[in-house]
């Protein structure tokens, strides 16, 4: 399994491209326009088979729509964030991005189990910085894409819309049980590690 992080959008949303040597690939998180996200695509000969949405804010589903459209695949994201989907008319939603509706096909629930090029991972639910966040875990390759529930040396913020200071500890309490040599690849800033976190998060 292979990994890219392309960065888009206003803020910089980490853009993950998984993929295997079979040219198998998904998409978690297209967050602004996907010119850069084609190219890689087309270079890289790749055909994705899924969009994967960590969570319902517009800087991470801007390009959510663009990318299925492009790549013929389905969006996947928890019902717990469909509010935020359809908030093209917000001002700060079209101000990062967000110019139309994102439609999902499929809804995440706790402890689903995707195939993203060829390796197994579980979903974790992990509401708080919203309600239907979600984490991707993959135990064989000791993965984790975390969206903007952990970052390297910080945590989600709960005071926006939907957010739950409470129910986000309680995420954080659960990410902490995995292994610690779980790379963490988070929705925005460096990748990290489970164990770096441990010794060095003040805010987990």
């Amino acid at each position: 399994m292979q990994i890219a992080t392309l960065r888009l959008g206003i803020l910089q949303t980490n853009c993950y491209v998984v993929y295997n040597e079979a040219g198998e690939a998904a998409v978690i998180d297209p967050g602004g326009r996907i010119g850069e996200l084609e190219d890689y695509i087309t270079d890289n000969d790749l055909k994705v088979e899924k969009v994967l949405l960590t969570h319902g804010h517009a800087d991470h589903i801007a390009g959510a729509m663009e990318a299925a459209r492009a790549f013929s695949s389905p969006v996947y994201i928890h019902k717990g964030d469909l509010p935020w989907l359809t908030g093209k008319d917000d001002p700060m939603a079209r101000h990062l991005g967000l110019k139309e509706d994102i439609l999902a096909d499929h809804y995440l629930l706790e402890g689903d189990t995707l195939s993203l090029a060829g390796t197994t991972f579980t979903v974790l639910h992990t509401p708080g910085h919203t309600p239907g966040g979600c984490c991707f875990y993959a135990v064989d390759e000791a993965v984790l894409f975390s969206g903007d529930t952990l970052f390297a040396a910080s945590i989600g913020r709960s005071d926006l819309a939907g957010g739950d200071a409470q129910v986000l500890q309680q995420s954080l309490n659960r990410l902490k049980l995995l292994p610690d040599e779980t790379t963490v690849y988070p929705g925005h800033g460096p990748s990290t590690s489970i164990a770096l976190e441990k010794r060095r998060n003040r805010l987990w």
